[in-house]
């Protein structure tokens, strides 16, 4: 069974390094598991996740990789390299892409997670419709993506946790559900538009939440890290 510490990532939104540094030394033994960027991961040269690393962190490494088979192929290579806990793809570059990446990833490393991006969650309804021309419902997209995720032998999605509950039904519980767009009962949402507390997040599926400003932005981040963890703690207690 997951330790409480273990479902929170923290998404470490930062352009300058020595700013995520800090909230990391700030954050202490408080937080275990944090998120990488494409924003941090450039201006740190990619040294962010050596640094994490070294300091006994899990990290994701949230680069969203896109391209042809091969390509995002040999960019999945260089993560299941680099001992990260997690990376993702975007399910949309298609099965037989991430067909690819799920084989070359366990190849070089059996215990990194390859995880796809189903629908981003600062996407509503109209924007669905408006970038796809799509009438498909947006849950009913990311329900398909996470479909064709599971067939390509990937180990789970990056969804809404509004989406996580019918995805474990669909594809089955040990099939990992990370989720954005979650924001504690004392938060704003912010840029997200499909957002959940973590206690409810975790009734809803959730197996990963990812929590960046109402910790990162807070006056005190520890404090509001405990806080967030305790809202988890409630759901994983309700859900047994």
């Amino acid at each position: 069974m997951m330790n409480v510490k273990d479902r929170m990532i923290i998404a470490l939104d930062y352009s300058n390094p020595e700013d995520a540094k800090n909230i990391v030394e700030t954050l202490g033994d408080t937080v275990s598991f944090y998120k990488v960027g494409l924003e941090l991961f450039l201006n740190s040269k990619g040294e962010m996740v050596e640094y994490l690393t070294e300091k006994g962190k899990k990290v994701f490494l949230d680069l969203k990789f896109h391209d042809i088979p091969n390509t995002t192929t040999m960019a999945s290579l260089f993560a299941a390299r680099s001992n990260v806990f997690m990376f993702n793809v975007h399910s949309g570059g298609g099965k037989k892409m991430m067909a690819s990446v799920a084989k070359g990833a366990k190849e070089i490393n059996k215990e990194t997670l390859a995880i796809g991006v189903t629908v981003l969650t600062s996407f509503s309804e109209e924007d669905l419709k408006d970038t796809y021309k799509s009438e498909l419902p947006l849950k009913e997209l990311a329900l398909n993506l996470a479909r064709l995720t599971k067939e390509a032998g990937m180990d789970g999605v990056v969804c809404s946790p509004w989406e996580a509950k019918s995805i474990k039904e669909a594809c089955g519980e040990e099939f990992k559900t990370v989720c954005p767009g979650v924001r504690p009962r004392w938060s704003v949402a912010n840029d997200q538009e499909r957002i959940m507390t973590p206690k409810d997040a975790i009734l809803n599926g959730c197996d990963y939440l990812v929590v960046g400003r109402p910790v990162t932005k807070n006056e005190d981040p520890k404090k509001a890290a405990e806080m967030v963890l305790s809202e988890i703690e409630e759901g994983l207690k309700e859900k047994c």
